[in-house]
């Protein structure tokens, strides 16, 4: 097993990851056939989730690492894992036909891991699933997990209307990585500030958060962990790349330009060098397969033609793309302290992006309504906005990631910028949520709200 996953799932498992855990609990328990589908991208926790999940049942883990002789190699595994015997299969029929007979009077979980390689590689094993499944495993009390990290493919060989088990399956698991309140408690010790920068360089993927060593500074850890040669973290994005795709150094140049500031994409295809007409497929494979890079528009305005933008949704990735790729060169001269520079300089810049995203997470869960997000039209740009149709409330937030502590022209700006947003103007009662890393020069009033780090860092991991 790879030491950095295993890190991480021993940390995630007290973090965050009991909701995802008493979900399959609860199908357990049920008693009755279940066919669940665990999905999301890699380094999540996906796998110690699911081996935590096994742990003290009778169950058999198998990941489709090649693709070889499957069936030799799942009848070896039933064999170690249940201490049994079982017969020569030579088909997914024969398979299924010998789970069944496992598992008529007790439980038997089986976990196929990275079900999509298999699924996508021979598709008669679906087929023979749906056929099995209707035939004789629905009444059996098989607990069978398909879990796969090639989002898109997931989605699309598992869930979709098209897929050979779509209405077969009993439930379906998405996998996230943490949001800051989660992500924070991978640092105990560093001041809310240095989390937040955490967050900003590292995001929520528990492999990663877990390698941080909390008695170093920030940059000691960015210096070791990614920029140092051997460094665990300093090709990752090219392992993912490589691992996932035909055509890494394309995606690259994508991922590099969307680091740069591109948003749309006109901008990314002119800083990327790949034309207008051929970017729109990489794009999908981005967004849709490997959740990566997601689009977004200004909030009541979505699908709406030319108001999509799109950005990297990993943090990691979007800041190795903005300080590791630009530098390779001088990490190859061995010049890592210029580069470490370099991200000290830049550092609370970057970040200042970031803490709109804490910002918003905490905002979305403060205020009462259902429909939250971003908006923007023309030079009029709101890090927050959420309406509430029955009480006709709009609330509207700001987050400046500022040294000093924010004076009242923040909120008169953001009342002026609010007028822009036309939802109810007239009808509407007005909320305003500022956010600051430095407090404020001013006290809160009747529908205005102050919320500093602090209490940004208090919220609790759920």
């Amino acid at each position: 097993m790879n030491t950095l996953i295993m890190n991480a799932f021993i940390m995630n498992m007290f973090i965050d990851r009991g909701r995802e855990l008493a979900f399959l609990e609860k199908r357990f328990q049920s008693g009755k056939a279940e066919l669940v589908v665990v999905y999301g991208r890699r380094r999540v926790g996906k796998t110690f989730l699911l081996r935590r999940f096994l742990a003290g049942k009778r169950g058999v883990y198998f990941v489709v690492t090649k693709l070889g002789d499957i069936l030799r190699e799942l009848s070896e595994a039933i064999g170690e894992q249940l201490g049994v015997h079982p017969p020569l299969l030579r088909s997914y029929r024969e398979l299924f036909k010998y789970v069944a007979e496992q598992c008529r009077e007790s439980r038997l979980v089986l976990v196929v891991d990275e079900f999509q390689r298999l699924a996508e590689h021979d598709p008669a094993f679906l087929m023979e699933l749906q056929t099995a499944w209707d035939e004789f495993l629905r009444d059996t009390k098989v607990f069978l997990v398909l879990s796969g990290s090639s989002v898109g493919v997931v989605e699309r060989t598992a869930l979709s209307s098209s897929s050979p088990i779509f209405g077969r399956r009993t439930g379906q698991l998405k996998v996230k990585p943490f949001a800051f309140s989660c992500a924070k408690e991978f640092t105990p010790g560093w001041s809310c500030e240095d989390k937040v920068r955490a967050y900003a360089v590292f995001g929520g993927t528990p492999a990663y958060l877990t390698l941080l060593d909390s008695s170093k500074s920030l940059l000691e850890n960015i210096k070791s962990l990614v920029l140092e040669l051997g460094g665990p973290l300093r090709e990752e994005p090219y392992f993912l790349l490589a691992a996932e795709t035909r055509e890494p150094l394309r995606y690259t140049a994508i991922l590099e330009a969307m680091a740069s500031g591109a948003t749309t994409l006109g901008e990314i295809a002119s800083k990327s060098g790949l034309s207008s007409s051929e970017l729109p497929r990489y794009m999908r494979v981005l967004e849709a397969l490997l959740d990566i890079v997601e689009r977004s528009y200004p909030l009541l305005e979505e699908g709406k033609r030319g108001r999509a933008r799109y950005r990297i949704k990993d943090n990691f990735l979007r800041f190795w793309f903005k300080f590791v790729r630009p530098n390779l060169y001088l990490l190859e001269l061995g010049e890592v302290e210029r580069v470490v520079s370099r991200i000290a300089e830049q550092l609370d810049e970057y970040v200042s992006a970031v803490f709109e995203d804490v910002a918003l997470e905490h905002f979305s869960r403060a205020v009462p309504a259902l429909r939250v997000g971003r908006w923007w039209r023309g030079d009029v740009e709101i890090d927050g906005v959420a309406i509430d149709e029955k009480s006709k409330v709009a609330y509207f937030m700001e987050a400046k990631w500022s040294k000093h502590p924010l004076d009242k022209r923040v909120l008169r700006e953001l009342e002026r910028k609010a007028e822009a947003f036309d939802w109810k103007i007239g009808e509407r009662r007005e909320v305003y949520f500022l956010y600051s890393r430095s407090g404020f020069a001013f006290e809160a009033e009747e529908n205005v709200k102050l919320i500093n780090l602090e209490e940004l860092c208090a919220q609790p991991c759920t």
